[in-house]
């Protein structure tokens, strides 16, 4: 058997040699496809199916309060201390909370993420120092000394790997010493460079203060399930004991979910999306390797024949069939191993922070092995059809001579099958790609509520050692506003706690018209008059903020459109009250994104609520000349001037826009590649197949000219016949497509999933497409010498 499988490999060798051709389309075609399946798999098996790094990562759960809606929101303080002293589930809970920061006292000021945490943050992810030591129980109190444990990408980078003996940094106003590094165990915050302890600055104790992030790990034996039947049940009893507290802002219960799937989110159902797109992708390479094998296996007939009248068995034909097939599709693996590399190369680069868990994503064996199962499955499934097929064939049929031969009718019907399933598969690929383009289109097309092209930001955080009080830090921005604004390039600038497009938008409880009893929600940012100026949003009626606003005059505060529709239903605006309530401890902008409808917001001036500016502000400035670029350099030689310890990131507005639907732009990005794949595939398939048909059927052809036949009719003969099967499969494909596309109903925007200018789109691509594929052949069939063609045999 070994000797029988050496001689049926080196003969299959042998015969891929003496067809290059052959081999190097049906390789790549299947490099294609498994290229395409292998990278993806490796980010599914990366982000969805290898379990997080740490022991017993089933016990580690997510846990957040649930608002009266029924939507998720962080959790209370108070909340939060009384589930650690009451609850059993748990054997660890660690709240904590994530922010950038200005960090001094390494070589270079820097912004860090810097994560506030509870104790037991070490213990759930089984944290342990690799410098120095963590956080104990001791300095977790309130009026302790300070401490701070760096992550050692910081310490190494930052730090330039200093001793930590003596080190102390400069952050949240006060200097603390590093007592610790510790590797960062990557969730469920990701990226952060310094950890302190929460309980150091106090937190909120109003139950409705929703501040903080929490995680635990389940007590052995406890299941999700229980968990949250006890963390609701003692929630309810906690918020009955808030005196006075509005409802709306109390927890109404709790959900406690993994963590893994916390992590996740959203990515599983673009994984899973973008998956099935490469499993098309694969099927159409099959598909169009299984036609070419039917092809080639036709030209080899007579020689098969041949053999089996010699008296080969039809089984050992068949297994040296079978071994060819082999070859190729272990060659196509190894290629699409090369491939796969490439796509994940471009998946890192284009992604754009919108995968979890990316930075873990490999190409290891589990994915070799998967890589190896789709090969030989390949082989198996789109290899042995053929196979059977032309050692089924009556040996005289396949030796007699100048039979008439026609590729596309009578036992040419499989290749209809495949090459109309080809062109099926393509025609969904391809309106997914469109209802993705036109939904990017339609996203970046609309109106912000702010002119993003021509404003250039930069995100600023100032020490809070060297500017202890918020109305200092409130002068350092007029100070910078104004040197900006003095800058002939210029023309306008201003300071903002929340941009737009930021994701996000802080929203609390505000009473309306100095009546406690009457209160609306609404989003709250914190402005000066030159940032509405500098992003163009329109002033419908009123003024903007100016120097006159200051802590010892009337507060004054500017609402958006759909606020004043809102609350005040078409009456004036204008002497109308609000109250920040809770909080303080345009035409309509969009905040939280392109496609989140923008909500009621009000605008308070940054000077007389500077401490929403402590944590960090954005600074706008607007170019005067309409070029973004052309601000970035006296924005940042003005700030380096002012304070040279403010570290910089320089981003226009139109870039942040952009960010906003990477997510989109990614997913888009990967089915255009698939699709185009695809299509590419089909049309070559289209192409193969008329050639070959065109081919066997030359001498009918020529006799046909030769009596007087029409070349036109002839031409059309051939063409009609292989638009008949690609217009089949474009009838299946369109009910496909009206079937499956509804699964991206969550990622179009403004874009229904039966789009009828994308469906049109798609048929007239396609049609033309197949068109061409099967006209070029069939001309040039057309055009061969009729004497010649007579005398081929």
């Amino acid at each position: 058997m070994l000797d029988a499988l050496y001689k049926d490999v080196r003969y299959g060798v042998r015969t891929l040699v003496r067809s290059p051709t052959f081999a190097l389309v049906a390789i790549l075609t299947l490099a294609l496809g498994i290229g395409a399946n292998t990278a993806i798999f490796s980010v599914v098996n990366g982000v969805l199916l290898r379990p997080l790094p740490f022991e017993d990562p089933d016990e580690i759960v997510w846990v957040t309060e649930v608002n009266t809606r029924g939507g998720p929101m962080s959790v209370a303080w108070p909340n939060f201390r009384d589930w650690k002293a009451n609850l059993r589930s748990f054997s660890g809970l660690a709240a904590y909370g994530v922010y950038p920061l200005t960090v001094l006292g390494g070589p270079e000021p820097v912004q860090a993420r810097i994560s506030r945490i509870s104790h037991d943050y070490w213990s759930i992810f089984g944290v342990v120092p690799t410098r120095g030591r963590l956080t104990t129980p001791d300095d977790h109190h309130e009026d302790v000394a300070p401490v701070v444990v760096v992550s050692r990408s910081f310490w190494e980078n930052e730090l330039g790997g200093a001793e930590i003996s003596g080190l102390s940094l400069e952050l949240l106003g006060i200097r603390s010493p590093v007592v610790g590094v510790a590797e960062d165990p990557g969730f469920p915050t990701g990226g952060v460079d310094l950890w302190v302890p929460l309980e150091l600055s106090g937190p909120s104790d109003s139950r409705t203060a929703h501040n903080w992030r929490v995680v635990g790990r389940l007590a052995r034996g406890i299941s999700i399930g229980q968990a949250r039947q006890e963390t609701g049940s003692l929630t309810e009893q906690l918020v009955q004991d808030e005196p006075g507290a509005d409802p709306d802002f109390l927890a109404a219960g709790v959900f406690v979910t993994p963590l893994q799937e916390e992590i996740v989110g959203d990515s599983r159902t673009t994984l899973l999306l973008l998956f099935g797109a490469a499993g098309l992708v694969l099927l159409v390479a099959c598909t169009n390797l299984a036609s070419t094998l039917l092809a080639r296996g036709a030209a080899r007939s007579r020689e098969l024949a041949v053999r089996m009248s010699l008296g080969a068995p039809k089984g050992r034909v068949l297994r040296q069939l079978f071994t060819e097939s082999l070859l190729i599709a272990g060659l196509g693996g190894l290629a699409g191993v090369l491939v796969a590399g490439g796509v994940m190369h471009g998946v890192r680069a284009a992604q754009a922070g919108t995968l979890p868990r990316l930075s873990e994503v490999a190409i290891d064996g589990g994915v070799l092995a998967y890589t190896a199962g789709i090969a030989l499955t390949t082989a198996f499934l789109f290899g042995l059809l053929p196979a059977l097929r032309l050692t089924r064939r009556d040996a005289g049929d396949a030796l007699r001579v100048g039979s008439r031969g026609n590729a596309l009718e009578g036992r040419a019907g499989i290749w209809r099958v495949l090459i109309g399933a080809e062109v099926a598969m393509a025609f969904v690929l391809l309106v997914a790609t469109g209802l993705l383009v036109r939904s990017s289109r339609a996203l970046l097309t609309e109106d912000v509520g702010a002119d993003v092209e021509d404003v250039s930001t930069a995100a600023v955080s100032l020490s809070l050692v060297k500017y202890a009080s918020e109305y200092e830090q409130a002068r350092w921005y007029d100070e910078l506003v104004s040197e900006l604004e003095a800058l002939p390039d210029v023309e306008s600038a201003g300071v903002m706690s929340t941009l737009p497009v930021a994701g996000s938008l802080p929203s609390g409880r505000l009473e309306l018209d100095g009546d406690m009893e009457r209160a609306t929600t609404a989003g709250y940012v914190v402005a000066s008059g030159g940032a509405f100026e500098a992003l163009d949003i329109p002033l419908l009626r009123g003024r903007l903020f100016d120097e006159g606003d200051t802590p010892e005059s009337g507060h004054v505060a500017i609402v958006s459109q759909s606020f004043a529709e809102t609350v005040w239903q078409g009456e004036d605006p204008i002497g109308r009250q609000v109250n920040g309530g809770g909080m303080d401890n345009f035409w309509n902008v969009r905040y939280r994104g392109l496609d989140v409808e923008s909500r009621p917001t009000v605008y308070f001036p940054h000077s007389q609520r500077p401490f929403r500016l402590q944590w960090g502000a954005a600074v706008v400035a607007e170019s005067s000349v309409g070029d973004a670029g052309t601000v970035a350099g006296g924005l940042r030689e003005t700030i380096r001037r002012l304070d040279s310890d403010v570290p910089l990131r320089l981003e226009t507005m139109r870039s942040r826009v952009t960010a906003s639907i990477a997510e989109r732009s990614f997913v888009m990005l990967l089915f255009g590649a698939f699709s185009l794949i695809a299509l590419v595939l089909a049309t070559v398939g289209i192409y193969g197949v008329v050639s070959y048909g065109v081919a066997r059927r030359t001498r009918e052809m020529g006799i046909r000219i030769a009596l007087g036949a029409d070349t036109g009719r002839v031409l059309g003969m051939v063409v009609g016949a292989s638009m008949r099967m690609v217009f089949a499969g474009l009838a299946v494909g369109l009910l496909a497509a009206l079937a499956l596309t509804r699964l991206l109903a969550g990622m179009l925007y403004e874009v229904a999933p039966t789009d009828p200018l994308t469906l049109a789109t798609v048929v007239i691509v396609l049609a033309v497409t197949a068109l061409l594929a099967s006209w070029v052949p069939a001309r040039a069939g057309t055009r061969v010498d009729p004497m010649v063609t007579m005398r081929a045999e």
